[in-house]
């Protein structure tokens, strides 16, 4: 097992989030959570940031590109819900990561 590699950087609580490209599914979210228990020995989910509205078009055209719908929030909200946003690997790569 091997840690999450991190980043020094925090976003604004303003900048959004793609938490999903797709519909938001409970069983698609533990699933990630579990694959990311099983490598790292922490539960989180892979979402991707977007400081700014140039950002989101961006991700929407390229990496999501496949998705004709994407779940959408902000930092601040994911924080507020008490979970760690966790910048992850390479931008825009981020972990929400669960305590449990």
């Amino acid at each position: 097992m091997s840690p999450l590699r991190t980043r020094r950087e925090r976003l604004a609580d303003d900048s959004l989030v793609v938490i999903r490209g797709g519909t938001l599914e409970r069983s698609s979210l533990r699933a990630d959570a579990e694959r990311t228990f099983r490598r790292f020995g922490e539960r989180g989910v892979s979402v991707l940031a977007a400081p700014t509205d140039n950002d989101l078009d961006l991700l929407a055209r390229t990496v999501l590109r496949r998705h004709k719908q994407l779940t959408v929030t902000s930092a601040g909200a994911i924080r507020r819900a008490g979970l760690e946003l966790r910048p992850t690997f390479r931008r825009p790569h981020h972990a929400k990561m669960s305590s449990n």
